[in-house]
């Protein structure tokens, strides 16, 4: 009688087999970082664009608020002070300085954060209350 014995394909030895677990947890990992890095990719290029335009909601809020100042300045310039002009005059040339392109030596976070400070302070001379408030997007309802 013959045994059946299994045996390894001639030109594979034991090593190799054993090897193999390896092998295929390289490629898997392989295989998932190459896709983590194109759906990640992708994902980043969302949120960048979602903060992005948050961003620009905001500059042209305060762009609005220094357009609407201007204008009522123009019609009472008795009524405005010339120490409330100089920093009306600061917020407009931070906006108009806000680049509208997207450069990477520029600290946007900063630039927004000096415009925020300094609509405070014109607001405060002005004797208003005028902030931006982040609001949450309406939900549609049936």
């Amino acid at each position: 009688m013959t045994e059946n014995t299994v045996q390894p394909p001639p030109n594979q030895d034991i090593q190799s087999l054993c090897y193999l677990e390896t092998m295929f947890a390289e490629h898997g990992f392989d295989d998932g970082f190459r896709d983590g890095e194109r759906s990640g990719e992708l994902e980043g290029r969302i949120v960048g664009c979602e903060k992005a335009f948050e961003l620009g909601e905001e500059i042209g809020f305060y762009a609005g608020c220094v357009e609407g100042w201007m204008f009522f300045l123009d019609k009472y310039p008795d009524k405005i002070s010339s120490k409330t002009m100089k920093q009306l005059q600061g917020l407009k040339k931070l906006v108009d300085e806000f680049p509208d392109y997207n450069d990477h030596e520029v600290d946007l976070i900063a630039l927004r954060d000096k415009m925020k400070n300094k609509l405070k302070i014109v607001s405060s001379l002005l004797g208003v209350q005028q902030r931006y408030l982040i609001t949450e997007t309406p939900k549609m309802t049936y």
